[in-house]
């Protein structure tokens, strides 16, 4: 599978993660850094049998909730992970996690297939809770997912009413060429003991090299993501997708928040859209990535920027190397 059609799995995985991980009424995100690989909290690169590419953290909550997201072999499969390191999720969260009807749900509402799904009950830290099944996108039916959370930390943490709740949810999304031994790395992850160490056994594991990508951006007076509306309401968006759709004006249902959002619309061969928005830079010009994908099969992804006017500007290519365009008038927060 050409791995630059797979870019979105950056945005589809990272909107899982934070959909899901609300834990206080203080939601404010840093952005998304690139770090070396071997500063993992967690031993992704080792547990999984498909090379990381690229790592990335942010937090939340002014550090309560450590993200991190690992690229897998160059762009084909994501793995996200919400890790709250003093605190835990709720009993609630674990029962949603357990309801494989809303774990189906959670990847469909995404234009994602499930078939079958496998219980994850158990962890080598112990508890754990959720799902991994086999899955289509697109058109590739040789996909894997999977959404759970775990307990990382080791005995009691900091409060007397910790009673070994889960304080990690995972996301995972692949699509690529090596089959992924994901019942393994849903198995095996944990937190990394010994930093130090962990990093010198991370520079010994041999890394594809991977072409490097570049995000066009409309120069230092672009528009900051904080000027734009946020929440859900109508517009119209201009789009052309190759062949299959020339100069589209489309009504769209817009659903933005700080860190992305989704726009949904009809698109080729008059199938359901839905894209999804992961915002990488905030302050202007705002950067990020997207990643849309149809109820007939179609799919594509790409970059956006915002510009000086809320212009949102996106091009990508979809599944037939085929270009994708965009552009979208966003009002301002006090619209």
């Amino acid at each position: 599978m050409n791995t630059k059609k797979l870019i979105g799995f950056a945005v589809l995985g990272t909107t899982l993660l934070l959909a899901g991980c609300q834990t206080t009424r203080d939601h404010a995100f840093s952005e998304w850094k690139e770090v070396p690989i071997g500063k993992s909290r967690f031993n992704v690169p080792t547990a999984s049998n498909i090379p990381v590419t690229k790592l990335e953290q942010s937090d939340r909550n002014n550090g309560q909730v450590q993200n991190e997201r690992w690229e897998l072999a160059c762009g084909q499969g994501l793995v996200t992970n919400a890790y709250t390191f003093d605190v835990w999720f709720t009993p609630q969260s674990e029962q949603e996690l357990a309801d494989e009807a809303q774990f189906r749900d959670t990847f469909e509402t995404s234009n994602v297939t499930v078939l079958k799904t496998y219980p994850i009950t158990s962890n080598v830290n112990g508890k754990a809770v959720g799902y991994y099944a086999d899955a289509k996108i697109g058109e590739s039916s040789q996909c894997k997912v999977a959404k759970f959370g775990f307990r990382a930390t080791n005995g009691r943490k900091i409060y007397d009413n910790d009673r070994g709740g889960i304080d990690s949810i995972v996301t995972v999304v692949y699509c690529g060429d090596a089959d992924f031994d994901i019942a393994k790395l849903t198995h095996n992850i944990s937190l990394v003991d010994d930093r130090d160490a962990y990093a010198a056994q991370v520079m010994a594991l041999t890394t594809p090299a991977c072409a490097m990508t570049r995000t066009k951006t409309s120069g230092a007076q672009g528009g900051n993501w904080s000027s734009a509306r946020m929440g859900t309401y109508d517009r119209t968006i201009a789009m052309t997708w190759g062949s299959k759709l020339t100069d589209g004006y489309l009504d769209t249902k817009v659903s933005l928040k700080d860190y992305g959002g989704t726009l949904e619309f009809i698109g080729p061969n008059s199938s359901q859209c839905k894209a999804q928005l992961s915002v990488t830079k905030n302050d202007a010009p705002t950067e990020g990535t997207w990643f849309a994908n149809c109820t007939k099969g179609a799919f594509a992804s790409g970059t956006f920027t915002l510009d000086d006017k809320r212009n949102l500007i996106g091009e990508g290519t979809d599944q037939d190397d085929e270009g994708v365009e965009f552009t979208l008038w966003i009002p301002d927060n006090k619209a």
